[in-house]
């Protein structure tokens, strides 16, 4: 029986040989593209997932009452946590303090390091290639590599209890070695290194106090732990140690498995949700386009289901008949889509989104939901698309089939057109997003700053220097030789530039209101607002500062004055650690800038002088001119030449690394643009194939429309008509879900464009010159043909 089956579909997806290619055409680049954003949403759902007790991993966040979030916490908080909190079995910390060089031989390197606990991998189960999980992290000197890691220093062979320097001075034990980490993983380390050898560290021993946040804490609860009650327990620890007296500032308990969606500054939310709106839309619009086709040619068929049941079929049958022609086509395509996806789209995809979230590398092992996924969808697809052409066809009266009483023209059409219109719908929506992503995202690129980024060469100074001492006084040199140089208009060393800052943050007491308000702070020098041409509304800047007055002098943002609520903030004093720091005096205020991307509202900022650190400041920035630029950037690899180092000096353009961050969103814009292209090519080959098949099957009143003197012009308005009127109400239905659904989502956006009609109702007239220009081809083309040899037989 099902031999049957499949030997009369194969002549029917034969007989139908365009509506065939055009269906498997679609579905082939169709389920590509749902494939390929599966993947991706999948990706970033699931990130995290691997770490065997992740529904019971938290950790802290600190939130502010102006919205911004932070995950660092002070140092002494986790281990009051622990003592005071039944609920939590387990803790580390996890710091990047910073990253020592490490050898073995003359093999040096310095890759992704972290500070943390000994209880590590009782939070973080990442599975051990080498090595004991029981006494792994429990000496001072003891470092875990991941696999990758071990095999630059030591190949391919197992170095537990083998031998690495750190940075010259420092012997670590290799006890061992994490299997390689999966890319979705948000915390990747090559390098584990205990707490314990930061306390030997000077600078870490004057933060880690309950006044400066700069350590993360991670948790693992206890099998059905009340989250509410240990989050309020976490509240009262911090109140008693550090924010007694600070309103603006809460803990926030957090699943771990959210991390990504969370520290990603919405756009991990932004992408699934893009991700998810585009697949449900493919995956209509296919389905749509298959039923509309289907729909054309039953009419056509309408005789072979007559005989059919004459002779005796059921309509399970005749409906199983149906299913195996779309099996045949959906099953075909998805095998054609999972090729074009492993070796097309891929390596494209890859290409985006690696350098932000890793490298997508499918394996089935754990991504087997998904291909069962497809595989389930796509036997759904075959029976709703094969549903509606046989059960409709079985309710024709045999009779009225066999006379030839029946025709695709009926009061049946209107279900037809209500299809014909939802793929209309769903086509200006997929075109109005394109359009109003396309806008934020130029606005966002042309978006005032706050700073001038042009023609600004900026370096980071973390270049490993191999003699200090002699290294500061050749970079002291450097810096008086650029300030002489004609080509350069200013220099400024800071620890943190706009588009790269270390997200510190302190909260800060007025002296007069007792007002505590948590501020970000920049270590910066005179130079950096003349070097970004940052307005100061009020005051002055460092410039005129006596040297030894300058560390009680500060500057801070509009923002900060107005969380304040100051009109005029010169000469106000503040003090940091919740007013048992120093007493700082405000001596200027600089407008407003974004120190961080555009996704995030400009929050109150503090800028403190520390002019005088040479090799300890994080970055290099110098403001040139166009001409410039080049000549100064050689300038610059020359001299930085001639100062031994163990990484090789480079720079980059203010402008490109402000580009950088948005190359997200650009990459977004791509996979958009893409899919709103494919979803308008599948849509146009079904509307070309309907037009063409009404066109057939109006031949004849056509001819003799002519031959009653009809011109031209009035067959086409004929064939024409009803397709303008079903754009029209599409453009009714589409654009207020447009407008709604967008709105909501630039919600996301703290700079956002507002989505003005113009631009709504462009995404209606680029749908309906691309559906007109079809319908009139095919309409044009039957009103020319010849009626002599539609009516010869009549």
């Amino acid at each position: 029986m099902f031999k049957l089956y499949f030997k009369t579909a194969w002549r029917n997806l034969t007989k139908y040989k365009s509506f065939s290619v055009i269906n498997l055409i679609g579905l082939t680049f169709g389920l590509a593209s749902v494939i390929t954003l599966s993947f991706l949403m999948y990706q970033g759902m699931t990130s995290n997932g691997q770490f065997k007790n992740k529904d019971r991993m938290a950790y802290v966040r600190t939130k502010i009452s102006d919205g911004s979030v932070y995950r660092q916490t002070t140092y002494p908080f986790l281990d009051a946590v622990l003592k005071q909190c039944p609920q939590v079995e387990a803790g580390t910390h996890l710091q990047q303090w910073y990253a020592p060089w490490l050898k073995v031989g003359n093999k040096e390197f310095q890759d992704e390091t972290y500070f943390v606990d000994s209880s590590f991998f009782k939070v973080f189960s990442f599975p051990l290639k080498y090595g004991k999980i029981q006494s792994i992290l429990s000496n001072k000197y003891n470092v875990v590599l991941s696999e990758e890691e071990a095999v630059k220093f030591f190949g391919n062979v197992n170095p537990v209890g083998k031998t690495l320097v750190a940075d010259d001075s420092v012997s670590l034990t290799v006890t061992g070695v994490m299997k390689s980490i999966p890319t979705n993983t948000t915390l990747r380390p090559d390098v584990l290194l205990t707490t314990s050898l930061l306390k030997d560290n000077k600078g870490f021993i004057n933060n880690a106090n309950w006044y400066n946040t700069f350590a993360e804490s991670y948790l693992l609860l206890k099998p059905n732990a009340d989250t509410a009650l240990l989050n309020k327990q976490l509240n009262e620890i911090a109140r008693k140690n550090y924010l007694s007296d600070t309103k603006d500032l809460y803990l926030m308990l957090t699943p771990f498995k959210d991390f990504v969606r969370n520290e990603s500054g919405n756009l991990t939310n932004v992408m699934i949700k893009g991700q998810a709106g585009m697949i449900i839309f493919i995956l209509l619009i296919l389905m749509i386009n298959l039923v509309n086709l289907n729909t054309a040619t039953m009419y056509n068929r309408a005789k072979e289901v007559a005989v059919k049941k004459i002779i005796g079929s059921k309509r399970r049958q005749i409906v199983m008949q149906f299913c195996i022609e779309n099996g045949i086509i959906i099953f075909t395509s998805l095998l054609l889509s999972l090729f074009l996806f492993y070796f097309l789209l891929l390596p494209q995809i890859n290409h985006i989104i690696q350098s932000t979230f890793g490298k997508m590398v499918p394996d089935m092992q754990h991504d087997y939901p998904l291909l069962l996924w497809f595989i389930a969808g796509s036997f759904v697809i075959a029976v709703v698309v094969a549903s509606y052409p046989a059960f409709h066809l079985n309710s024709l009266k045999i009779t009225d089939v066999v006379k030839g009483k029946i025709s695709g023209k009926n009061k049946k059409s209107y279900g037809r057109n209500i299809f014909i219109t939802l793929q209309f719908v769903l086509a200006i929506i997929c075109i109005g997003v394109t359009l109003i992503l396309t806008s934020q995202i130029h606005y966002m690129k042309r978006a005032a700053l706050g700073f001038d980024k042009e023609n600004i060469i900026t370096a980071d100074m973390d270049l490993a220097f191999k003699n200090e001492k002699t290294a500061a006084a050749q970079f002291d040199a450097l810096l008086n030789k650029l300030k002489n140089n004609p080509y350069i208009k200013s220099v400024s060393t800071s620890n943190d530039i706009p588009s790269s800052y270390s997200n510190n943050s302190d909260t800060y007491l007025d002296a007069v209101s007792s007002k505590k308000i948590h501020l970000q702070y920049f270590s910066v020098d005179a130079g950096l607002l003349p070097t970004y041409k940052m307005q100061l509304l009020q005051g002055e800047n460092f410039t005129n500062i006596p040297q030894k007055s300058m560390g009680a002098k500060v500057i801070i943002n509009e923002a900060a004055m107005k969380a304040f609520g100051w009109q005029n903030a010169v000469g106000k004093q503040i003090s940091g650690g919740s007013g048992k720091g120093e007493m700082e005096t405000i001596i200027g205020v600089v407008k407003d800038f974004h120190y961080a991307n555009l996704m995030q509202n400009v929050r109150p900022l503090l800028l403190y002088y520390n002019g005088k650190q040479g090799l300890n400041a994080e970055y290099l920035s110098i403001k040139t001119d166009a001409q410039h630029v080049k000549a100064v950037g050689e300038l610059l690899q020359k001299e930085f030449a001639k100062i031994p180092s163990r990484r090789t000096f480079s720079y980059e353009l203010l402008d490109d690394k402000i580009s950088h961050q948005y190359s997200l969103l650009d990459g977004i814009l791509k996979v958009t643009n893409y899919v709103s292209l494919l979803l308008i090519v599948i849509a146009s080959m079904g509307l070309f194939g309907l037009v063409n098949l009404f066109a057939k099957q109006r031949v004849k009143e056509i001819g003799i429309r002519k031959v009653f003197g009809a011109s031209n012009a009035s067959i086409v308005k004929l064939l024409s008509q009803n397709y303008f009127m079903l754009i029209c109400i599409a453009s009714a239905i589409a654009l207020p879900l447009v407008y709604i659904l967008m709105n909501k989502w630039l919600q996301d956006f703290a700079t956002r464009i507002q989505i003005s009609w113009l631009l709504l109702l462009s995404a209606s007239l680029i749908t309906l010159l691309i559906a007109m220009g079809i319908v009139l081809y095919q309409a044009l083309k039957a009103a020319r043909a010849n009626p002599v040899k539609s009516l010869k037989t009549e």
